[in-house]
């Protein structure tokens, strides 16, 4: 998300489709840049294309540029535009990640999860996963007013640790608060990433 000091408009990141990113980019005359604030100077600049396993490259974004280019002042920095099922920085989308959890919520094992979900054939990424989703669990759980700390002690078991019980019930409270898919929901309604 990004906030513009002198103004505090929001500019949408995350949006439903690329209609609308497009549309949005077709109409950045009085857009003000999130970096320089000077407005009159964002131009689209291209798609985001990410590779998904087995198939070619599908557009997932668009880039806006805040040019200094042709006479313009602006400041040479671009910003992303996203479809809200995008997961930024994973070859997955946020459906997959969401179903990866739901997979820990139901019993599964970490490896088994991930394997299965992803149809990697070893679940090295999957920590990486369970550490940025744990490191997101103070921005999940500000959104509740209660805290369900006293569950996740008693979901903790031998083969559970705290951290990951603490993960999976403040799953279950995003999953009450927003309508799935969980992650598009979230990120339209926050304008900010799941991960």
């Amino acid at each position: 998300m990004h906030i513009f000091p002198h103004t505090g408009a929001i500019m949408q990141i995350y949006f439903s489709s690329l209609q609308a990113i497009c549309q949005q980019t077709t109409q950045l005359d009085l857009a003000q840049c999130a970096h320089c604030q000077r407005s009159r100077q964002l131009v689209s600049h291209g798609f985001i294309r990410k590779k998904r396993v087995g198939a070619a490259p599908e557009a997932v974004g668009k880039r806006v540029f805040c040019s200094n280019r042709n006479q313009r002042t602006g400041c040479g920095r671009t910003m992303q535009l996203y479809l809200d099922a995008t997961v930024r920085y994973l070859h997955h989308g946020g459906a997959t990640v969401v179903a990866f959890v739901l997979s820990l919520m139901a019993g599964m094992n970490i490896e088994t999860a991930y394997t299965s979900i992803t149809g990697a054939g070893t679940a090295r990424n999957a920590y990486r996963w369970l550490a940025r989703l744990s490191a997101q669990l103070t921005c999940y759980r500000s959104l509740s007013h209660r805290a369900p700390l006293q569950e996740a002690g008693a979901l903790a078991t031998p083969s559970r640790s705290l951290r990951r019980s603490t993960l999976m019930t403040t799953f279950e409270a995003l999953l009450q608060r927003f309508v799935q898919p969980l992650c598009a929901t979230y990120q339209q309604q926050l304008q900010r990433p799941l991960l």
